[in-house]
């Protein structure tokens, strides 16, 4: 494989990962019990996923190889806890597989017009929502950086989340007319 060949491949796999990474956590927070415990698992499926790219089939989706990986890694993860059981059936996790299989495409659909749409908000606004979402800071550590009070910044956050839901809303339904 030559460079380019080899730069291409790393793109597409985080493209695809990026897409998948929401499901497979899903499916492996649904399995796992102990928020550590799941994170350390996606942190697994992430790495069998890149280590074994090669053998990834283009031509099927990758959600379904994704969560394929997922369920090896969740019951390696059982093992090392010295259990042989599942906490779930076999036939349960399958059929979620299959479910955040078919969620997939929506769900990608949503997070591109939520994408579209916050570029369309205001910077004062994404502002307001990168402090509260991103930065994880309280409401009163919001109000004092936009100089505002705490109920004030309730309020404008209800109203940018309604923005946004209408938003993506009639974003979605562009696609599907």
């Amino acid at each position: 494989m030559n460079h380019e060949d080899e730069i291409d491949a790393r793109e597409r796999l985080t493209r695809l990962w990026l897409e998948s990474e929401p499901s497979v956590q899903a499916f492996v927070f649904a399995a796992v019990s102990g928020v550590h415990d799941a994170e350390d698992v996606v942190q697994q499926v992430a790495l069998t996923v890149a280590r074994r790219f090669d053998e990834y089939d283009g031509t099927r989706p990758f959600i379904a190889w994704a969560l394929w990986l997922a369920k090896s890694r969740i019951a390696d993860h059982y093992r090392k806890q010295g259990r042989e059981r599942l906490v779930f059936s076999e036939a349960l996790m399958d059929r979620l597989a299959e479910a955040l299989v078919l969620q997939q495409p929506e769900r990608t659909a949503r997070h591109e017009a939520l994408e579209h749409c916050l570029e369309k908000l205001p910077e004062k606004s994404r502002q307001l929502l990168a402090l509260r979402y991103e930065d994880d800071a309280p409401m009163e550590r919001v109000a004092e950086a936009i100089e505002s009070s705490a109920g004030a910044v309730r309020v404008m956050l209800f109203r940018i989340r309604n923005l946004l839901a209408d938003c993506v809303n009639n974003e979605l339904k562009k696609t599907t007319t």
